[in-house]
């Protein structure tokens, strides 16, 4: 079993910009034109769902949970909001270089492989939000931006798992 740690450091300036993003979208949302108040809303709601991600991140890190553990039959990736271990058998490939460029996309064989689970309201609608902002789900990606790993070292660490 292989287990790859978060990098606390760039959780915690992740979680800062967020802040910031927020601050500066919620002062737009009140002093600025209709449009601004739009585009704002949109801003803080998008800061908000990073946020809040991070948070998750940063506990689990501090819990000492790996942010990706490749195991002989599963791979579990804990970067993302809703964890949830995909068997090697069920994944294709490792797909880069998309529109998120400091992440990797899990290609499934078959996407209605995703198990589906009933979430609390507030990562209902936080999912809700990230679902209209990609046409990818969002278990599917591994966060590149905090893990302890660099993108060149990982994949072909996956690659070799997957051929096995």
């Amino acid at each position: 079993m292989i287990k790859i740690d978060f990098n606390k450091g760039n959780i915690i300036i992740s979680m800062a910009l967020c802040f910031l993003a927020a601050v500066i979208g919620l002062y737009a949302l009140l002093y600025k034109d209709l449009i601004f108040k739009l585009a704002s809303t949109v801003w803080v709601l998008v800061a908000t769902r990073v946020f809040y991600l991070r948070i998750q991140q940063l506990n689990r890190c501090r819990k000492g949970i790996a942010a990706l553990t490749i195991d002989h039959d599963t791979l579990l990736n804990n970067s993302v909001l809703e964890p949830q271990p995909i068997p090697w058998t069920d994944i294709d490939c490792f797909v880069t270089g998309l529109y998120r460029t400091t992440s990797i996309f899990i290609k499934l064989k078959d996407s209605s492989l995703l198990r589906k689970e009933k979430t609390n309201r507030l990562l209902h609608l936080l999912s809700f939000i990230d679902h209209n902002l990609s046409t990818k789900p969002t278990r599917l990606w591994i966060d590149m931006d905090v893990i302890n790993i660099r993108e060149q070292e990982l994949i072909p660490l996956l690659n070799q798992k997957l051929q096995r």
